[in-house]
């Protein structure tokens, strides 16, 4: 049975007089050729190709394409069967029930059928593009399933090979000062392995600090795979929750959750993008909940980190700078989830359970988490969670809606701990989040959240280390717990030539200490002419004096909570202000910039700074930044590189102001290790593409952030999309000449954490030649002439000034052209290879002369008599070879061809 049986091209309709007219480009010195294969319009040879198949442009997948004789009609016609038409997004039964249309045939349940579609689905179209090798099929709407855009069949998704990716960010930092030296190195690990549709992650990072040893912290590790009939995701291990509803939290356990990436992209209902600033060649450290999730080195000046790995939607980002004279600069970037409306009818949920793992609990209690949210209509959105652990439970209940006034959601909290050697602690928390964007003014709200938590109120995290501190005798702890807390992160574009500003913050103050802790960065930018620049002020305040004097009494309103300890005063504040001009340095594509700084701050006073920064190579891979400013009476010199290379990525920085010097180095990439062997690349995310184009040494990968295929024939294709068709096209320029590829491009729809394969088909590692080609009596050779070598196979056509590019051959042997079905309309070439040079690889053009014998007057060799006149050369019956139709449907022209 013929799996992907599509075809092109539903009728050949005929070109009055013919399509072409040999004599018009032959002149009559040549033998004329058989062009009578064109005499119709979109003429297909018959045969079996391999191709794209397009339904209603759309993409469905890659198959099988069939073409057969029709005896009948004498034209060639696609073949199709039931089966394929209704995965494509036919719907036969709709097909069946329709009017009755004059001379339309009836489907076959069974077995494949061949003819123009439209005699079976009326207004049915076939279109196949021979040099896309792709067919495309238009179905009237009322024929058609009505899938949701952006739908992917199920059975399309790729479950991908058995392979390992071991990916790395390793840094190194050496600093000198008026106290010693001191080197400092990084290593963060993103490794993943897939087995059988299972794929264990681990995400941790090791530091390391001369004269303090090193140390490794495990963020997460677990295994995961998905459920795609419950569009679902099951995590076994340490793990992380989401926290879009409850508290998130570090379990030891299990978590199954649904995964709206198995929905169509129309149907689908967050790591947060960390912005700051660096005086000079510094360190970005980020951590979430105590763990380290991100370091890097950046160079002096605004800097935008957004790409990190999600370990969970809930808890804030707490990001340090450390700069190279010793400063060290910490900010926190609010990271408050707002629950998201749902589509009437659908669900989202979660379950998980297990330990609850932290490396300041002495004993991990067993905790369960849940949360279901169901679209009650259009504009209305409920959802309820509940957490129960041991000594601790709460039910949270709550909604969404989609107003007029944008989206706002409402829910409320009763948790309840109970306390060894206390009274029970109760209380109530409530929150309100909202968002909107405004399209005409240009606002965007992209979240502004409130929350207030009464006096006994505790989350499942301060009520699990509360149980635990007072199980172990430690009486006088006391958690940090939210009184009120407001985020905000407000964007307005302010016309078309005002700029942008921007402010994006959060508030928090707590019930066991006065005092209230601000982080907020505001901004504006803007352009005139070819200069950009802005000013931003950020702002970091954190204050909280002594929560009560020893002796004043218990706390009103705090059953459970005896008096507190004394808390000293403690806190930060800092501001920050500075202004940033930029101009480019000429008109080239891709120009230097030169910039000017100026800040200000309460701690370390006035700063000034001039840079020069731009990208340097053919693709611009090499990024460089030198900086020369005044900071602190003192005049510090910064110079830091980037190289974006196709398997690492590579940095590098010097810096040296009064009293010190600082120099850094660090490497990225990933390694993945699969059948074929190693393959170097770039980071890659946890779903992952490996292309396998044989002998297609040095071709580039589009979309692949310069991945270029090795010399083994493998590239790596990072960061795929789960479960949408992923297109994925190899460029082959800086291939070897005597290398052709069958196709350059194909589509993808991986499942998540999976490591797919890509087979590119190639034709080469033999030999490319430029033959200047005559007849006997010195006639050239009609252009448009087939040629075949020994095994029948098309490696070649004539081209201008009788030449003939002939690629992928391996030995001596003699060459037939043919321009027409007669005996006499060929003639036979000897080709004789010189020896290569030993070891030498065969990868440029050979030029070479040959005179080609009239098939008449040709010895009565197998290789002579060519392919039989009623055959296709190259191509096979259905289900035959493909890499023997790879000529026929790719054949190489010479046209102008130089040596």
């Amino acid at each position: 049975m013929i799996a992907s049986v599509l075809s092109a091209t539903a009728h050949a309709a005929p070109s009055p007089g013919g399509m072409f007219d040999a004599d018009f480009f032959l002149g009559g010195v040549a033998p004329k050729v058989d062009l009578s294969r064109f005499d119709r319009a979109n003429a297909v040879l018959p045969g079996t190709y391999r191709g794209d198949i397009l339904f209603n442009e759309r993409w469905r997948t890659r198959g099988e394409i069939v073409f057969v004789d029709d005896p009948a009609t004498g034209e060639v016609v696609p073949c199709f069967d039931a089966a394929s038409l209704s995965n494509y997004g036919v719907d036969l039964q709709k097909v069946a029930a329709g009017d009755a249309h004059p001379g339309r045939k009836a489907i076959p349940a069974e077995g494949a059928f061949c003819g123009a579609l439209d005699d079976y689905i009326p207004g049915a179209t076939v279109d196949f593009d021979g040099g896309e090798q792709a067919l495309s099929i238009s179905v009237p709407q009322v024929y058609t399933r009505r899938d949701a855009r952006g739908y992917v069949d199920p059975a399309l998704w790729d479950s991908g090979i058995d392979a390992a990716v071991f990916g790395y960010n390793g840094n190194v930092y050496r600093s000198t000062g008026r106290g010693g030296g001191r080197l400092h190195g990084y290593l963060g690990i993103n490794a993943s392995l897939s087995l059988g549709g299972w794929h264990a992650f681990h995400l941790g990072s090791m530091s390391w600090t001369q004269h303090q040893g090193r140390r490794y912290e495990n963020n997460a590790t677990y295994l995961q795979r998905d459920l795609p009939d419950a569009k679902a995701q099951l995590l076994v291990g340490d793990l992380y929750t989401s926290g879009q509803l409850l508290d998130s939290v570090r379990l030891r356990g299990l978590r199954l959750y649904s995964d709206e990436r198995m929905l169509p992209e129309s149907q689908r209902g967050y790591a947060p993008v960390v912005r700051g600033i660096a005086e000079t060649n510094a360190r970005v450290r980020i951590k979430q909940r105590g763990y380290t999730i991100y370091e890097s080195t950046v160079a002096p000046g605004p800097f935008v980190i957004d790409d990190l790995y999600p370990t969970g939607y809930g808890g804030d980002l707490d990001v340090e700078v450390l700069e190279a004279d010793g400063r060290v600069r910490q900010f926190a970037v609010p990271f408050s989830a707002i629950p998201q409306l749902l589509r009437a009818g659908q669900n989202r949920w979660e379950v998980a359970i297990g330990k609850v793992a932290s490396p300041r609990l002495i004993k991990q209690p067993m905790a369960l988490q849940a949360t279901l949210q169901r679209g009650l209509s259009n504009r209305v959105t409920a959802y309820q969670g509940v957490t129960l652990a041991e000594g601790y439970r709460s039910l949270l209940l709550g909604g969404a809606l989609n107003t007029d006034l944008g989206a706002l959601s409402l829910d409320f909290s009763n948790a309840r701990a109970y306390l060894p050697g206390r009274a029970d602690s109760q209380g109530n928390s409530f929150r309100v989040a909202y968002n909107k964007n405004v399209v005409r003014t240009g606002t965007n709200f992209a979240v502004a959240a409130y929350r207030y938590s009464t006096r006994g109120y505790l989350g499942l995290n301060e009520a699990v280390h509360l149980r635990d501190a007072l199980l172990h005798g430690q009486a006088d702890y006391v958690p940090q717990r939210i009184r009120n807390r407001m985020d905000a992160s407000i964007y307005q574009q302010l016309g078309e030539r005002g700029g942008q500003v921007y402010l994006t913050g959060s508030r928090s103050n707590f019930w066991d200490k006065r005092g209230r802790q601000v982080d907020f960065t505001a901004g504006y930018s803007n352009s005139w002419r070819s200069a950009t620049f802005s000013l931003s002020v950020q702002r970091t305040r954190e204050r909280f004096d002594d929560a009560w004097r020893p002796g004043a009494g218990p706390v009103d309103g705090a059953p459970g909570f005896p008096e507190p300890p004394y808390f000293p005063a403690e806190g930060r504040r800092d501001t920050l202000v500075q202004l940033n001009v930029s101009v480019p340095l000429g008109t080239a594509p891709r120009p230097p910039m030169l910039g000017g700084r100026l800040g200000r701050s309460d701690r370390d006073g006035t700063s000034t700074q001039l840079s020069l920064n731009g990208t340097a190579g053919e693709e611009g891979r090499f990024t460089y930044d030198g900086t020369l400013g005044r900071d602190g009476g003192s005049t510090t010199l910064g110079l830091f590189g980037h190289y974006n290379g196709s398997r690492a990525n590579l940095q590098g920085g010097y810096s040296r102001g009064n009293g010190y010097h600082q120099f850094s180095a660090g490497m990225s990439g990933s390694v993945v290790a699969h059948g074929g062997g190693l393959t170097l690349s770039l980071p890659t995310g946890d779903t992952v593409g490996l292309v396998h184009a044989p002998d297609a040494a040095g071709a580039r990968v589009e979309g692949g952030q310069g991945a270029v295929v090795d010399a083994r024939g493998y590239a790596v294709v990072p960061y795929l999309t789960p479960y949408v068709l992923n297109t994925v096209g190899l460029d082959p320029k800086g291939t070897a000449l005597n290398v052709e590829l069958k196709e350059t491009a194909q589509n993808v729809a991986p499942r998540a954490g999976s490591v797919v394969l890509l087979k590119y088909e190639t034709q080469g590692g033999g030999r490319a030649l430029l033959i200047d080609a005559r007849l006997p009596d010195g006639r050239p050779m009609p252009f448009g002439a087939e040629v075949f070598d020994a095994r029948g196979d098309r490696v070649g056509i004539v081209g201008q000034a009788s030449q003939v590019f002939v690629n992928g051959m391996h030995e001596s042997g003699v060459l037939t052209v043919r321009w027409g079905q007669g005996e006499g309309d060929r003639c036979d070439m000897q080709v004789a290879l010189p020896p290569l040079a030993e070891d030498a690889p065969p990868t440029g053009q050979e030029r070479m002369e040959a005179t080609c014998v009239l098939g008449t007057e040709a010895p009565g060799t197998a290789a002579a008599a060519g392919p039989a006149p009623e055959t296709v050369p190259g191509l096979r019956a259905a289900g035959g070879n493909d890499t023997d139709n790879a000529a026929a449907r790719h054949p190489t022209v010479s046209i102008g061809a130089t040596p």
